[in-house]
């Protein structure tokens, strides 16, 4: 009966507080949720060699519930049970020995998601210990071709374009990609996949480390030469331009990342103004700010035009709660108005690639829209939308893709890519003897257009 009196004296107190409640506190409610989801921030610094196992199954949790709740792309891998991987992952993450191998796990787990846009980084600490070779390769007619040094160091410029690479640290490049880079690789379609491994992937690895690589060169001599990693600096300038014969303006967007961009470009106006017809490259520009892109055609265009349809998901648990569908579709369709007073008015053409990617593949949509001019080259990446990130155990971060776009007629692109007008690929031969096919062919479409 003591008991029953207290219990009952408790409750008597609870609904007189929530009566003495007469409105409801909206500020503090979204306080409240702010304290559940803290900003995102890149505070990640070293902490501990090891993990508990608490701390293990937290972040395959993390990873877990993040996609589950947010990952706008699950249609896409339809024979995806992402509860049954979970389960499968937890003798997994609980048997490393290590934060590398905690975290290789993590990305094996991550990798299901097949999405370019969805990945996971080791710790600041480990990360920063990462070096690669400033060089790009080139997968072509089953081989791998060196296509781009991009340093004048003699260290590197010993590898000349155009030689085949065989072997990395002695073992078969096949063989050493199998094992050491497709199990972590987080891609969209098999272009991007391709692009990533040999034009980013390949030679990573510790900084401290040399890389030994067996080419074959054009005169067909075998050929083993070590190299020092190196942090490569990506703060390249985000565009660049020259005048090809004929007076045609090459502009290349490598980033679309920073407003620079567009002021670059708009520094640059008074010169490409002046060409006769416009070639926009975008084959290595990873994305960034899509409105930065945007900004750009309103170059070009004196009318608004289309950008992608963003698609996101709405989760509402009282409708789970009631039995009805817990998620809704959000679509929004928007036009862009250009404000700029300069115009350009002549032929234009844009090339893409495999590496062309995220907001330069809503460029590449965009651009298509308005009817300005063909897109030549290969497919794009395939993977644009927007990454949510949030922190891991031991100072690392993941990402995933919250949000989805479709070109502005609905057609997909994301797992697919953008087609090109008119399709080119680059060639052994044409490497090997310092020609630009693609960008040639741009030069003979521009013609057609004039």
């Amino acid at each position: 009966m003591k008991k029953l009196a207290i219990i009952t004296v408790l409750l008597s107190l609870f609904f007189t507080s929530v009566q003495a409640q007469q409105k409801f506190d909206s500020a503090a409610y979204v306080q409240q949720f702010k304290k559940i989801f803290p900003a995102f921030a890149l505070d990640t610094a070293r902490q501990n060699d090891e993990l508990s196992n608490e701390q293990k199954i937290e972040g395959l949790s993390k990873v877990w519930y993040e996609a589950k709740f947010n990952f706008a792309n699950f249609d896409l891998v339809p024979q995806l049970n992402w509860d049954s991987a979970y389960r499968a992952f937890i003798p997994r993450v609980l048997a490393t020995h290590d934060i590398l191998s905690y975290y290789g796990e993590l990305k094996k787990f991550n990798q299901l998601l097949h999405d370019g846009h969805s990945r996971l980084v080791e710790p600041l600490y480990y990360f920063m210990k990462k070096g690669m070779l400033p060089f790009v390769f080139e997968f072509l007619d089953g081989k791998v071709i060196l296509s781009s040094v991009l340093s004048h160091d003699p260290e590197y410029t010993r590898a000349q374009i155009g030689w085949i690479a065989t072997a990395i640290e002695g073992v078969p490049i096949q063989d050493y990609i199998k094992k050491t880079i497709s199990p972590y690789l987080h891609f969209s379609t098999p272009q991007d996949s391709i692009s990533r491994i040999y034009r980013y992937e390949l030679c990573a690895g510790k900084l401290t480390d040399k890389v030994s690589i067996r080419f074959i060169t054009k005169e067909g001599k075998e050929k083993t030469l070590s190299f020092k990693r190196m942090k490569i600096d990506f703060d390249e300038d985000p565009v660049q331009f020259k005048l090809l014969p004929g007076n045609i303006g090459h502009v290349t967007i490598n980033s679309f990342n920073t407003p620079k961009t567009v002021a670059i470009f708009d520094s640059l106006f008074p010169q490409i103004s002046k060409t006769s017809a416009l070639i926009i490259d975008i084959r290595s520009n990873g994305g960034g700010n899509s409105n930065n892109g945007y900004e750009i055609i309103g170059y070009l265009v004196n009318k608004p035009f289309y950008t992608n349809i963003s698609v996101m998901r709405m989760y509402r648990p009282s409708y789970r709660a009631w039995g009805s569908e817990p998620v809704t579709i959000e679509l929004n369709k928007d036009d862009w108005k250009p404000y700029k007073n300069k115009l350009y008015s002549k032929p234009v053409v844009v090339i893409t690639g495999p590496a062309t990617y995220s907001a330069a593949e809503d460029f590449t949509g965009a651009f298509k829209t308005t009817g300005r001019g063909k897109i030549v080259g290969a497919t794009t990446g395939g993977s644009t939308g927007q990454p949510l990130g949030y922190k891991l155990p031991g100072g690392g971060l993941g990402f995933v893709c919250s949000k989805r776009d479709v070109l502005s007629d609905g057609t997909e692109f994301v797992g697919i890519g953008i087609k090109p007008d008119v399709e080119i690929h680059p060639t052994i031969q044409g490497i090997q003897q310092g020609r630009d096919e693609v960008l040639e062919k741009a030069v003979e479409v521009l013609k057609t257009q004039e």
